[in-house]
């Protein structure tokens, strides 16, 4: 592709060989620059790609994109923007073609509920007779493979290239979990957006985004990304959905259980092993039974529906999805071993997702609940007093343990969690080792007790200071119980 349709819409300042310059490949990783390549020196958060010019040029980039000038070799072309993180995805757009135009895409975002919806939506489109991608935080699922998430929105460059990928192979439809932090670095910039879904707005991120504002702020950027004939499709039920309401210009469609919404649910029967309710809509209502538990997965089902009824796709296959689905991975997610008692893997590492999580199990059963968990370090630390008060609370027994400590000492920061239960309550033990704090609550566990172990939920590894270690906490709940 020449030069010129690559950067058009940037505002550039051209030094060197004319526009008419082709690339054929475009980094912002010097590591893999290679001969004729456009590098992108992208300023970063945790470095400036500015530093990397140098190591870029000596391996044979024929094309510089930066934010200000820089000695290079005469045939070497060097582009000025006036900043890197809103010309990259715009670059990445133009050089993918534009992919997200040639697609219908649904992004998700809010504190809780993006990847379980996101999944929700997978299935029925699949049982609607479809290939879409899912991009997310668990995994990047696209034209039949599997790909690790590195993070939740992955850059642009990154997302351009995934969603031609889906266009190359013919699929129709992608659905991505949209993060804060996305939003606010300009990751999703290029992409429009066919159905945005936002769920609810919870303290979370707070050590980046500093205020709830902020993060609010960001999470709403993604209505500006919308369609012409796109819809917003809001959780009437959660905070600031009524002012947000008012200040979309596109088509609103609200879901919720609560207040007067356009998708809803009835005759609402949780269970241990699944809901059932009614889902009422303008064109009229069906049933659902499924084995996702919790009054926050009917939630999660009504955005879906609305979603997926928005962009045209066949109630049957609506109701079958949906109903399809076992569960989604470290959501919630059951671990079933021939024991006597329920076990739950859960990836509730905020107050608000603890309190969900907890609150629907005390919601459908009388049992005694065992919790583990522990709070991620380099986090934010306000949470950890409010996540040890919220888990002592709604359980009979608490284990107080490590998550990814990363950097931070992890008895510092159950020391943090500490403060918020002593004093107030006694049913809390402490058990650094994540392992023996597991195997402790299967100790503790009677016949139809209930036992969730919190935090990580779909992850398979720990995080202390500069080492990532195996650690998948049903793998460690499946050895134990093998050894009895």
């Amino acid at each position: 592709m020449f030069l010129k349709e690559i950067l058009k819409g940037t505002g550039y300042k051209l030094s060197g060989p004319d526009a008419k310059t082709e690339v054929r490949r475009i980094t912002n990783d010097s590591r893999t620059v290679t001969r004729n390549d456009m590098f992108v020196a992208f300023r970063g958060y945790a470095a400036d790609g500015y530093a990397f010019i140098d190591e870029a040029v000596a391996k044979g980039a024929g094309v510089i994109v930066a934010e200000k000038n820089f000695k290079a070799p005469a045939d070497v072309v060097k582009l000025i923007v006036e900043d890197t993180r809103t010309a990259f995805p715009v670059i990445a757009d133009n050089f993918y073609g534009h992919p997200s135009e040639k697609l219908k895409v649904i992004g998700v975002t809010g504190t809780n509920g993006k990847t379980t919806i996101t999944y929700i939506i997978e299935g029925i489109l699949r049982c609607a007779g479809e290939e879409p991608a899912v991009i997310g935080t668990i995994s990047y699922r696209l034209a039949g493979k599997v790909v690790p998430a590195k993070n939740t929105t992955p850059g642009p460059l990154e997302l351009a290239s995934m969603l031609a990928e889906t266009v190359r192979s013919a699929g129709r439809y992608a659905v991505m979990e949209v993060s804060s932090h996305a939003l606010d670095q300009h990751r999703v910039d290029s992409v429009t957006f066919d159905a945005a879904i936002f769920t609810n707005i919870t303290p979370e991120h707070l050590d980046y985004h500093r205020t709830l504002e902020e993060y609010f702020g960001a999470k709403i950027k993604i209505f500006g990304r919308l369609k012409k004939d796109g819809a917003a499709i809001l959780n009437i039920d959660a905070d600031k959905v009524a002012a947000l309401k008012a200040s979309i210009k596109n088509r609103v469609i609200t879901y919720g259980m609560k207040g007067k919404a356009d998708i809803s649910a009835k005759n609402i029967r949780l269970l241990i092993d699944g809901s059932k309710f009614d889902v009422i809509t303008p064109k009229g209502s069906f049933s659902i039974s499924t084995s996702l538990v919790g009054l926050h997965n009917v939630s999660n089902i009504l955005a879906a529906v609305a979603a997926c009824d928005f962009i045209g796709i066949d109630r049957k296959a609506i109701k079958s999805g949906i109903e399809a689905m076992t569960f989604v991975p470290g959501r919630l997610e059951p671990v079933q071993c021939g024991q006597a008692f329920k076990i739950f893997v859960d990836f509730a590492h905020t107050e608000d997702a603890l309190y969900n999580t907890l609150s629907v199990l005390r919601e459908v059963s009388k049992a005694k609940i065992i919790t583990v968990f522990g709070c991620g370090g380099d986090r934010d630390r306000k949470k950890r007093p409010l996540m040890g008060k919220t888990a002592c609370k709604l359980s009979d027994h608490v284990i107080i343990t490590s998550d990814n400590p990363r950097s931070e000492e992890p008895a510092d920061i159950i020391d943090e969690v500490l403060s918020g239960v002593r004093g107030n309550f006694s049913n809390y033990e402490v058990e650094i080792d994540r392992h023996k704090a597991i195997e402790k609550a299967l100790d503790l566990a009677e016949v139809g007790s209930i036992v969730i172990i919190a935090g990580k939920g779909h992850e398979n590894y720990q995080i202390i200071k500069d080492k990532v270690l195996p650690f998948d906490d049903h793998e460690v709940v499946r050895k134990i119980l093998r050894k009895r």
